[in-house]
């Protein structure tokens, strides 16, 4: 009866050993670091200074700002496949990116504030024409043409805003950043592939090294989200 209680016991003790070593086993890789897939760095935007449009302005409506898609647009950056980045320079490159997005955010805020002085502007003449309609100093055809004059004054101030082009310009100089940004941490045969796409070359991933769709730059056929409609009374 001993030495089968024994061997019983041996037996018990070797299968708890054997659930600690594997539990151990299965904490230890639960703990690893997975690499970073390569393919999740995220786009790049594709803005441009452009103006916002105008709506409204009638008798029956009141004016507003209408943000261009092109805010909310990205450009087709499937390069970073060929790139083929280590984790040490996925991290740098995100850290490039995120700059790059803060500024560009600032920049497009700045013009857009700038337009809402001219739309803040217009809605005050459009107001008083309003006022001077329910008072019968004007007719309705009248009021109507003089609102037609307002949003077509208020076209032409967004269009004519010298703030655009200071924000073409730091646009232009931000994503010149991003690209000496990126190139710093890249290799040689890297920053070959990256400057053609920051060129706005095409097919810039070396032959069976990925699929670049891509290398196309910036040509503004990424995504186009429309942005949300502008300030309204």
């Amino acid at each position: 009866m001993r030495t089968s209680w024994e061997k019983l016991s041996g037996i018990l003790l070797a299968g708890g050993l054997l659930l600690w070593l594997l539990g151990t086993s299965a904490c230890q890789k639960s703990d690893q670091i997975t690499a970073p897939d390569q393919t999740l760095v995220p786009e790049i935007p594709h803005v441009e200074a452009l103006a916002s449009t105008v709506s409204g302005g009638t008798l029956e409506e009141d004016l507003a700002l209408l943000t261009p898609p092109s805010d909310r647009r990205r450009a087709p950056i499937h390069v970073w496949r060929c790139l083929n980045l280590d984790s040490a320079q996925r991290v740098a490159v995100l850290a490039c990116l995120r700059t790059y997005h803060d500024s560009v955010r600032a920049v497009l805020k700045t013009l857009r504030d700038s337009e809402r002085q001219y739309w803040q502007e217009a809605r005050q003449m459009r107001r008083a024409v309003m006022d001077s309609l329910r008072q019968g100093l004007l007719d309705r055809q009248t009021a109507a043409q003089r609102l037609r004059e307002i949003a077509q004054w208020l076209r032409e101030q967004l269009q004519n805003n010298p703030v655009r082009q200071w924000a073409a310009e730091q646009l232009q100089q931000l994503k010149d950043a991003l690209c000496a940004c990126v190139s710093a941490v890249l290799t040689g045969e890297q920053q070959q592939i990256w400057q053609c796409w920051c060129s706005g070359g095409t097919n810039c991933c070396p032959t069976g090294s990925g699929d670049d769709h891509g290398g196309r730059g910036d040509d503004g056929k990424g995504d186009d989200h429309h942005g949300p409609r502008g300030p309204r009374p």
